[in-house]
């Protein structure tokens, strides 16, 4: 147990101080930074701030993406009992703007002098008027700062080197501070990413976080004697990041940073022995697992294919035998004394298989690296198919559920009680309840509101006492907005977000979440949105794979002629449609599960130029609003399109 979080890394650093905390990469060099230093530095950075005017309850617009800096800064904030703002240095300058405002920051922390310079076009002389000190993290020449602030800027080197006088004058600095933080101080202000509108401030606490720790790191089961190491590519100002960094360094692990564009080859060469991740970088390993198993030799192919549904059905029944099953209905004991001896039989035929299947899935497991033990996915449900394939080739998937309010953790498989197609059960400490529309217990299988209490419940929302009220009750209740079910066995499944559910014509609900995972399941489709609000049928938004897009082109043997000015083959074009709206129709089917109401009648393909800001969150989601507004005018013509293009 933590009083606080400034006590991890001095309680790691005091017993590891020589392994490497941090590591991160560039073109041109290759950083290693270990445990004591880590530490010494935390104290420097908190002694420079300190020095340069920084005190206890300043509030701090902390705009750097992931980076050695940006560990040791949150740290070093936290020590001084200033709370931190915290966004990506991609943020926009308008929105950098609204956060700076809205949460009352008085100082700023940029990467660059370019970012600065973004900045200027956006902010007016009264913010800058507000900002007492502005530090940066990168040189950069003093003339290259505006005037406006030269006088007020000071790099990280500067403030470093006044910390380190400091601190050598009081050598015992990190735990006097330390000794002054509570776990019910105010640590950090985190603006959510969100789909419409204006973000909004999470207040998190020390607790908070604490809570996270104490609760996940049982979970993630990182041994600090075994020196392991992780390699991380999200945000870190997202709380599902900070928190798992928190949790890598109480573990005393080693946090190789990376990016989305190096993450495949640092998975090769650092050999991580965990991760956590988010489902779209699951769905791009998948997608390049299926294109390798594509080029196989169709002997060789269809052999692979065979022992992963082989162990597939093994692992799906020893977790039934261990408890780990989705069930939505109460069965009696008849029922369950006679499907567990049908799971008894077949996991006894099927074991030769699944010790094949391990030998036979080695070179898969090297493309993560071949060391690694375990993962989780959170920041969105793992799709089934992308959940069964990987646990099916021995990469060891834990589906995990949280929201920024609760900073995140609520509720996570473990490695123990790894249930397919389950989110898992609640963290220690915490209470959930599903609710129904009247407020009434939800039974096994039936849907409702999924609530959520606990010591990682979130203090409110900054300066919006109504949107606190919205959600939070007396009572210390959260509503997450997320529908939800329990299965038989006391877990619980994620089914969709309750303001995503849509209502045809006819009064059927349609949760669209299973059914973009299962449209993403085809190798032509990156992203899908569906849609159908007040219609009769649904449609959906199809991001293309331009690389699918071509090798169909082919296929059909397009002529250059059917390219566009651009060189690209048009994706409006018949036969491309019919091959796209034929492969929905084949996902989206009573052989899957679908009911004829969730089936999509008409598509609208779109090439996948979505990017993080406009068309995806931080953690890689869809923003569906900011998508149907962008397509405002297409959709309309779709659904105004009275004859429905259905394939030859």
């Amino acid at each position: 147990m933590y009083r606080n979080l400034l006590e991890i890394p001095i309680r790691t650093a005091s017993l590891y101080p020589d392994r490497i905390s941090h590591k991160s990469k560039s073109k041109t060099k290759e950083e290693t930074h270990r445990y004591g230093e880590f530490v010494r530095l935390i104290a420097d950075l908190a002694a420079g701030f300190s020095r340069f005017g920084l005190k206890k309850g300043d509030h701090v617009g902390f705009f750097v993406n992931n980076r050695y800096e940006w560990t040791v800064t949150d740290f070093a904030l936290m020590a001084l009992g200033a709370i931190s703002v915290p966004r990506g240095s991609d943020t926009m300058p308008k929105e950098v703007r609204f956060i700076f405002n809205h949460s009352d920051s008085t100082f700023l922390i940029l990467e660059t002098a370019s970012q600065l310079d973004a900045l200027f076009g956006e902010f007016r002389a009264e913010d800058w008027d507000r900002c007492e000190r502005l530090y940066l993290i990168e040189p950069a020449e003093r003339e290259a700062i505006p005037a406006i602030l030269r006088d007020r800027t000071v790099f990280y080197g500067d403030l470093i080197a006044a910390g380190r006088e400091e601190t050598a004058r009081e050598p015992g600095l990190l735990d006097r501070l330390s000794n002054g933080i509570g776990r019910d101080d105010l640590l950090t202000i985190v603006y959510t990413s969100g789909t419409t509108g204006n973000p909004k401030g999470v207040m998190l606490t020390q607790g908070n976080f604490i809570q996270n720790v104490d609760a996940n790191n049982p979970r993630l089961a990182i041994d600090p004697e075994k020196a392991e190491k992780t390699v991380v590519m999200l945000p870190s100002w997202h709380v599902y990041e900070r928190t798992f960094e928190y949790c890598a360094l109480a573990s005393a692990a080693t946090i190789v940073y990376s990016s989305a564009g190096r993450f495949a080859a640092d998975l090769l060469s650092e050999k991580p022995e965990i991760l956590i991740s988010v489902p779209r970088i699951w769905e791009s390993i998948y997608q390049k697992l299926i294109k390798a198993m594509s080029e196989m030799p169709a002997p060789k192919r269809h052999l692979v294919f065979l022992f992963i549904k082989i162990n597939q059905v093994y692992l799906s029944s020893l977790n039934y035998l261990r408890g780990c099953y989705v069930s939505l209905k109460r069965r009696n004991r008849f029922k369950r004394v006679v499907a567990g001896v049908y799971n008894v039989a077949r996991v006894a035929g099927l074991f030769p298989g699944h010790i094949l299947a391990g030998l036979l899935f080695k070179p898969f497991r090297e493309k993560v690296g071949g060391r690694l033990r375990g993962a989780t996915s959170g920041a969105g449900s793992l799709p089934k198919y992308l959940d069964e394939l990987f646990n099916s080739i021995g990469i060891n998937i834990l589906n995990a559920y949280g929201m920024t309010e609760c900073a995140p953790g609520i509720l996570s498989r473990t490695f123990g009680r790894n249930t397919f197609g389950s989110t898992g059960s609640p963290f220690d400490n915490t209470e959930i309840r599903i609710s129904r529309e009247d407020g009434t217990e939800a039974d096994i299988g039936e849907k409702g509101v999924l609530y959520v209490r606990g010591p990682q419940v979130m203090m409110g929302y900054y300066k919006n006492p109504e949107a606190t009220r919205a959600v939070l009750d007396s009572e210390g209740w959260l509503n997450t907005g997320d529908l939800a079910v329990w299965s038989e066995n006391g877990e619980v499944i994620i089914v969709g977000r309750m303001k995503d559910t849509i209502v045809l014509s006819g009064g059927e609900n349609v949760e669209p979440e299973p059914i973009e995972d299962k449209m993403k399941e085809s190798a032509y489709i990156d992203h899908a949105v569906v849609l159908g609000q007040d219609q009769r049928q649904l449609s959906a938004i199809v991001a293309v794979n331009e690389d699918e897009l071509m090798k169909l082109a082919e296929e059909l043997k397009l002529s250059p002629l059917d390219k566009s000015p651009d060189g690209r083959f048009s994706i409006e074009d018949d036969r491309i449609y019919e091959v796209l709206l034929s492969e929905v129709n084949s996902l989206i089917s009573r052989e899957h599960g679908f009911k004829p109401f969730e089936y999509i009648t008409k598509i609208l393909p779109v090439r996948n130029d979505f990017s993080i800001g406009k068309e995806l969150t931080q953690t890689l989601k869809i923003r569906r609003k900011y998508i149907e507004e962008r397509y405002k005018g297409l959709i309309a013509r779709l659904f105004s399109d009275t004859a429905k293009r259905q394939p030859k």
